[in-house]
């Protein structure tokens, strides 16, 4: 395992990040701990979790797993979505900032995290009033560092521009959706990166098991335990992403290139996302121990540049004729004054 620098902080973090979205819904309390465990034994040391991810269960079950160990671990967790029945349980103003960050902390077991991160943009708070908000919590020694998730290039030019402006922490990281069929931070986003040396942590690497080929021929997911079950609160999010023919073709070609190369779909997926310059770390989840050990042994398999470069070939194709489209994790601005009135 390779440890690497989060971006230009002098943070060390294994490259390979467990996601813990599934810990305490599709896998119980009893397999999280296992997963993490032997994720540790193999030389992981960093994991991603958010207040939102099975209704806080996910935060307790790593808590329970770090409790022990904290200072090995590279903590990282996300704040924004929707926990409760109150016009302020959702979003990050001032108020949903520091109680989320207290209420992730309680669950956590713990009195600070390495890296708290926006779980998505917020268009009914203005910035200025955000990054004020997440200085803070770095102030008060709740986060170590800071970063963003699912931002565009300008969101996060106008968070770190609010941020320069004021004299406030700045955003180290930011964890886009990332692989080969979805490219889209290439754009915008991962150029201001390289720019600003913000590092990138990037999750559904392997787009949520679609290229590993759990799908030919518009094969559909058991009715529990993937990313396009019914019992995935996303699962909606991975169909419109996925589902569509010449997303199934760009599959199929891919499963091509590995059989011509003799590796396997999850060493590929894993090694093209980790090839670009920005990227400091994938995260990879795992709804069972034989899932992490698989992919424990795929993230250190041999990929020739060959088959990295077929790859991408497909990759570049499928932009030409079916180009994706940015991600929409927030209503628009005018969505939320419409409401007021």
């Amino acid at each position: 395992m390779e440890y690497v620098n989060l971006g230009k902080t002098g943070l060390k973090i294994s490259e390979y990040c467990i996601g813990a979205d599934n810990f305490g819904g599709q896998t119980n309390a009893e397999d999280s701990l296992r997963i993490m465990s032997a994720a540790f034994d193999g030389g992981v040391n960093f994991i991603d979790t958010a207040n939102s991810y099975t209704d806080g269960l996910s935060e307790e079950n790593v808590g329970r797993f770090t409790k022990t160990r904290r200072s090995e671990v590279v903590l990282a967790t996300k704040g924004k979505s929707q926990v409760g029945p109150n016009p302020n349980d959702v979003g990050v103003n001032k108020k949903y900032v520091m109680q989320a960050i207290d209420d992730s902390l309680k669950r956590l077991g713990t009195d600070y995290v390495d890296l708290y991160q926006i779980h998505a943009p917020d268009l009914t708070t203005p910035i200025e009033e955000t990054v004020e908000a997440y200085n803070d919590v770095v102030r008060s020694g709740k986060a170590r560092y800071i970063g963003v998730s699912n931002f565009s290039g300008p969101q996060l030019a106008e968070a770190l521009w609010a941020q320069d402006k004021n004299g406030f922490s700045k955003f180290n990281s930011v964890q886009p959706r990332y692989n080969l069929l979805y490219r889209e931070a290439e754009r915008e986003l991962f150029p201001l990166c390289q720019e600003e040396g913000v590092g990138a942590m990037v999750y559904s690497p392997q787009a949520g098991g679609f290229l590993l080929g759990k799908h030919r021929n518009f094969k559909e997911e058991s009715s529990s335990g993937g990313r396009f079950s019914g019992d995935f609160r996303a699962a909606n999010f991975y169909k419109n992403t996925y589902w569509n023919e010449a997303t199934f073709d760009a599959m199929e070609k891919f499963i091509a290139v590995t059989e011509k190369y003799g590796v396997s779909p999850m060493a590929l997926a894993l090694k093209w996302a980790r090839t670009h310059p920005v990227v400091s770390a994938c995260i990879v989840g795992a709804r069972t121990l034989e899932q992490l050990q698989q992919n424990l042994v795929a993230w250190e398999e041999d990929v020739p540049n060959e088959a990295i470069n077929d790859a991408a070939a497909i990759s570049d194709h499928l932009w030409d004729t079916a180009p994706w489209k940015p991600q929409m994790h927030s209503a628009p601005r005018t969505s939320a004054v419409a409401a007021k009135a």
